[in-house]
């Protein structure tokens, strides 16, 4: 099976680039394009005609909810996997009707986005299997509709950091993760990767791995500064 054809549509750049350097690293996704407004999406999904789009509620200019109403008003075949903060039972009825494929609550662990993807994987290629099969029979229609027992929005402790350590991405350790937010947590201002490596006595590249991924797991929040000249160096700052 191809590579399946990816848009990522996030307000927060960081986010964004983290979602699609995940998918880039998991195999099987071509991140086609990143957006990060409602109408940005809207413009490229009609312009590079995505099979997936991993969709963020909160966006600047319009509701996700607003962008998948429209999506689905082009009769366009995608599928979407809603990545959000947004908890409410009136966004995720919502979503439901609007016929996303899951739903996924920020903060939640590489695993629990792994097996979203692996479900997704999955799906594809039974649809594919029964496309070449010709009619399906009811076992083979059930397993393609039934929904996923695994818990998402009703349960907002779950994909949280103080599950088992062995949830975290290879590389990471869970005693190392702690002191990084606890120095983060004890910083009143933003943090730069160098100013935490220093502290901790990490290397820089370590110190932004983890970092990075406690701002997609909505923990902390990236704040770039511009400087004289040159690129902005990224700075962190704990979620109060």
């Amino acid at each position: 099976m191809s590579a399946i054809r990816t848009l990522i549509i996030d307000d927060d750049v960081a986010v964004a680039g983290i979602h699609h350097g995940f998918l880039l690293a998991r195999g099987g996704f071509d991140v086609v394009s990143l957006a990060h407004t409602g109408q940005q999406g809207l413009d490229l999904a009609a312009e590079l005609q995505p099979e997936l789009v991993l969709l963020d509620i909160h966006l600047p200019d319009m509701s996700g909810l607003d962008v998948l109403q429209q999506l689905r008003g082009r009769q366009q075949a995608l599928d979407v996997l809603v990545i959000t903060a947004s908890r409410e039972l009136d966004t995720v009825r919502g979503a439901m009707a609007g016929g996303v494929l899951n739903y996924l609550v920020k903060p939640f662990t590489s695993q629990a986005l792994n097996e979203r993807l692996d479900e997704y994987l999955f799906l594809r290629r039974e649809l594919a299997a029964g496309g070449a099969a010709g009619p399906l029979d009811q076992d083979s229609i059930d397993r393609l509709v039934a929904p996923s027992r695994r818990a998402t929005a009703a349960d907002p402790v779950a994909g949280s950091l103080a599950e088992a350590p062995a949830r975290l991405p290879k590389g990471l350790s869970r005693p190392t993760l702690d002191a990084v937010i606890d120095a983060l947590k004890s910083t009143p201002e933003d943090v730069s990767a160098a100013g935490m490596a220093l502290r901790l006595g990490l290397s820089r590249v370590s110190a932004r791995r983890y970092l990075e991924y406690l701002v997609i797991h909505g923990f902390a929040r990236l704040t770039p500064r511009y400087g004289a000249a040159g690129r902005p160096e990224n700075r962190y700052l704990w979620k109060r």
